[in-house]
């Protein structure tokens, strides 16, 4: 008994098992009848040796032993699906693919030089950059569909899983709208604070945590606060409705020299822990992805080369 019987579709199978719960609604994706996938089901879990779902009313719910073939099963497919995309880029006679995640704060300060610095001798590399909170990008380099994150590693997470490059450090600011009533003041209080509405990062983010905890520390009562990870809303509600926000400095100095935002020039600013690159440990990149992770890992404070 073992995996050696397994091929991709039953892997994709699994995994739509696992989303839907409904044997009706996967055997329709699959083009199947309902019977025929209740046998592969039963075979697959003769050919491994445990039983991989439990039938409900409500349908299939995956075992202990179900989730773990899904959750490798959504690796494999992962790593699969970019082995077909880079073949098709390799048969084109271009220059490969890397998808990494990166929370905001490295985006004008590292993320943006190492990508200028990687086009300049490999300006065909496809790149896909996606941009989240830390938890959500190192889930996704987990399951392989990111190559690396430059994030930070949250608490959560057991930090043996990855190989860790720090890389930066950051500082929050508290910010408004250029013309907000605090923004041209030359020190804002804890006090001018008190009473206004804010928009922060959603509650369980590592951001989140470290605004409320400063909030808190400082007993300002806000009005209201509007929660979200998306950058351009939480931009648009603090230009339209005079909230206040926390960015990271080289992100609200950006806003700031485009004039959408001011940096208010508070009594203390908020220090967090610093962020760092992040794969996968043992996990072996891509030519391409190894490129711009090495152009990363040679990167420091400021962005310049280490």
């Amino acid at each position: 008994m073992g995996l050696d019987g397994f091929k991709l579709r039953h892997m994709k199978m699994l995994v739509a098992l696992s989303e839907h719960g409904k044997l009706g609604v996967v055997a329709e994706m699959f083009g199947v009848s309902q019977p025929a996938l209740s046998r592969t089901l039963n075979e697959l879990e003769q050919m491994s040796g445990h039983q991989l779902f439990e039938r409900h009313n409500r349908g299939l719910v995956p075992t202990p032993q179900g989730e773990v073939i899904v959750r490798h099963a959504k690796m494999l497919l992962a790593e699969a699906q970019r082995a077909e995309y880079e073949m098709v880029v390799a048969a084109a006679g271009q220059g490969g693919s890397v998808a990494f995640g990166t929370i905001m704060t490295p985006a004008a300060d590292y993320v943006a030089p190492a990508l200028q610095r990687m086009f300049e001798t490999h300006p065909t590399i496809d790149v896909s950059i996606s941009v989240g909170s830390s938890d959500v990008l190192l889930e996704d380099v987990l399951s392989r569909r990111l190559d690396f994150a430059v994030c930070r590693i949250p608490s959560g997470m057991n930090p043996l899983l990855f190989d860790y490059v720090p890389i930066g450090q950051e500082t929050l600011r508290v910010v408004a709208a250029a013309n907000h009533p605090l923004a041209a003041k030359a020190v804002v209080t804890e006090d001018e604070m008190r009473a206004h509405s804010w928009v922060l990062q959603p509650h369980g983010s590592f951001l989140r945590q470290v605004a409320d905890d400063y909030i808190r520390r400082h007993g300002i009562v806000p009005a209201s606060v509007v929660s979200t990870s998306d950058a351009l809303l939480t931009l648009l509600l603090m230009m339209q409705s005079d909230r206040l926000g926390i960015f990271a400095e080289p992100v609200g100095e950006l806003f700031e020299q485009h004039g959408l935002l001011r940096r208010l020039a508070v009594e203390r600013d908020i220090s967090v822990p610093g962020f760092g690159l992040v794969k996968l440990r043992d996990r072996e990149l891509s030519a391409s992805a190894e490129l711009l992770y090495r152009l990363f890992a040679s990167t420091r404070d400021g962005g310049q080369p280490g």
